[in-house]
Formats: C-alpha cells, structure tokens, sequence
C-alpha cells in the first residue's frame, strides 16, 4: 500500500468494468477511497462492493456523464461520504465504427456526448472543488486513435482528438492553482468494447477473411502482447502520485509501441 495515496478520494467514471474497473482497483489498493461511478447500477455495485470485501473503501453511485446533473450530484456524494476530491479519472467513453458515407449521424452526435462532453463536464465539475484546494489531479482517458487516424473510425477518432485538446487547454488553465490534468491514450485493450463491439464490425468492414482486425492489430505492436486493463491503470498511477508532480498537459501513450510520439 502506498502511504501517499491513503486517504485521498478519488472519482472514477466507466468504472463498472474494464479499465475504469481496473483503475478503481489498483487505487482503492493503494489506499485510496474510491467513487465507482457508471451508468450501469448493477456493474458499479459489484465493483464497489468488492472492493470493500478487500478491506478498501468504496461506494457506487449511477452517473450519466452526459447529464450535468449527474455529474454535480457524483461529486456531492463522493465529497458527503468520503471527502474532498483530490482526483478524477474521466473514463467513461463509447466505441463505434462505420465508413463514412454511412456514418449515422445521431450515434455521431451521441458518441461526442459521451466521450467529449462527458470529459469537460468532469473537469469543470472537478476544476470547481479542486481550485479552491489549490491541489488535485485529473487524468482523462484518450486513445491512441486521439494521435493517429483510423479507417472505419472517423467519429471516434475525432472525440478522441477532443479529449487530448480539452487535456492540453485545462492543463494550461489550472497549472497555477495547483490542479494537474493528464491523458493516457490507450492502444488494443482486452476489454468488451475492442473485443465485442469493435472487433466484429472492424473485421467486416475490413474484408479480412483469415484474420480479425484485433489479430491484425495485436501482430503489428511492437511490444508483441496486447494490452491489459491493468496496463492503464499502472500508467493512471504514476500521473496522479507525486513522482509526476512535474507532469502536466501530457497525452501519456500507453500501448506498446503503436504510437511513438
């Protein structure tokens, strides 16, 4: 346990599975208290309530980071149960692939719902309670593909752009009150949104006949494995410790090599 990170609180949306769950998991181990926060009652429960049962201190809480006031009433919990907010990890975030001449465009405008609104609301939400502090950390989770373009992957590319210029433009604002915001852009994660839901669709719209577009992309990192939700959550933990009290405005790439700037 990291004597530095016991008795902070921490926010965490998305974090009924996947790499939000990870990151829940890895902080709440350290001794940090943690909000899980989802849209999914059952999946926020679950994580929370086993954490708990591992001697951490977690509670769950329903939020749909489209939805302002959700937002609000997510930090209002976590500050009446557990106490100041000393870091928000903007998780929560869709998938989706089409070409673009079929490209619908309500599931375009929900995907920048989510993904992009969703962030800023968290870090206006957060930018409030921590600037009074003088003190804090924000880490939104980006992607790879906010770096590079995608076949396929238009919308998803360009909310994810969004989230590392939200990063950047934060950062610059909240650097002298003593607030901190980070990205980490994740590669070809093994989770239910690259497994389930891109990787059928990508594969199909590919044409590939002998490989999946998850096969494909796993063989060409330089690493040579794909990722694990663990992997961000270790990266999301070296941002928020004070070993990175001098990192501010970084779009960390964590993804084996895809990305190398």
């Amino acid at each position: 346990m990291d004597r530095e990170m016991q008795g902070k609180v921490a926010i965490i949306t998305g974090a009924g599975r996947g790499i939000g769950k990870a990151i829940a998991e890895r902080f709440a181990s350290e001794g940090t208290a943690v909000l899980v926060a989802d849209i999914d009652r059952e999946v926020a429960d679950a994580v929370a309530s086993q954490i708990v049962s591992q001697g951490g201190n977690a509670i769950a809480q329903v939020a749909d980071v489209r939805n302002r006031v959700d937002i609000v009433s997510m930090f209002d919990k976590a500050e009446a149960v557990l106490g100041p907010i000393d870091i928000l990890v903007n998780n929560a975030g869709i998938g989706g692939s089409a070409s673009i001449e079929e490209q619908d465009i309500d599931a375009w405008d929900n995907m920048f719902a989510v993904n992009v609104r969703g962030v800023f609301l968290g870090v206006q939400e957060a930018t409030r309670r921590m600037r009074v502090r003088g003190s804090g950390a924000i880490i939104n989770i980006a992607s790879a593909a906010g770096k590079i373009g995608r076949s396929y992957m238009t919308s998803y590319c360009a909310t994810k752009h969004a989230v590392i210029g939200i990063t950047r433009a934060a950062a610059h604002e909240l650097a002298k009150d003593g607030v901190r915001v980070n990205a980490i852009c994740p590669g070809i994660v093994d989770t239910r949104l690259w497994k389930e839901d891109l990787n059928p669709h990508l594969t199909e719209l590919e044409g590939h006949e002998d490989q999946t577009a998850w096969d494909l992309r796993v063989a060409a990192i330089p690493i040579g494995r794909h990722q694990v939700p663990g992997d961000v959550a270790n990266a999301a933990f070296l941002l928020v410790s004070q070993e990175a009290s001098y990192i501010t405005g970084v779009s960390l790439s964590v993804d084996g090599g895809m990305v190398m700037h």
